[in-house]
């Protein structure tokens, strides 16, 4: 990232505040680095967070509700699988309801029952575990790089660094 055009919201030095402005400009001020860089660091720690955002997004559909879906039937796949005997349609409601959707991985074809459905959410849920965690990976490695930065420099660098997983 070029942090000679980026604009830096907020920033007060020597009982002054300074708004909106470039490293430039602040240090046509006198504003030294040291000032603003806690700044900056703090922008560009949003800025992967976002990227890792952006990133789940290509894997999960986002919301609140939908999250708690995800859970939900998570949690009642496991159970199923854990429990074949007692995999019905009628207990396990949220597995039900993507019958005939869902691809089972042991058939390649559409889920006919409750463990097919099971089998299928404990496959992506697989995935996104290795995949959540390669991200989580690369925004917290990023982030303590950012942090440990003596200087703007140093913190363009690390987070220009990041190392992001490939999504199949």
């Amino acid at each position: 990232m070029n942090l000679a055009n980026a604009v830096i919201a907020a920033v007060e030095h020597g009982g002054r505040y300074y708004y909106q402005c470039t490293p430039e400009h602040l240090r046509a001020q006198g504003v030294p680095d040291a000032a603003f860089l806690p700044v900056v660091k703090a922008a560009l720690k949003a800025a992967i967070d976002a990227q890792a955002e952006a990133l789940r997004g290509l894997l999960i559909t986002a919301g609140t509700g939908q999250a708690m879906e995800y859970q939900e039937s998570q949690a009642q796949a496991f159970s199923a699988l854990g429990e074949p005997e007692t995999a019905t349609a009628e207990r396990y409601k949220m597995l039900a309801a993507t019958i005939g959707l869902d691809v089972d991985p042991v058939t390649g074809a559409p889920a006919t029952d409750v463990l097919g459905v099971a089998r299928s959410i404990k496959a992506a849920y697989d995935a996104w575990e290795t995949a959540g965690a390669a991200i989580k990976r690369g925004r917290l490695s990023a982030k303590a790089a950012i942090d440990a930065a003596p200087d703007l420099d140093a913190a363009a660098a690390a987070f220009a660094a990041v190392e992001w997983p490939a999504l199949a």
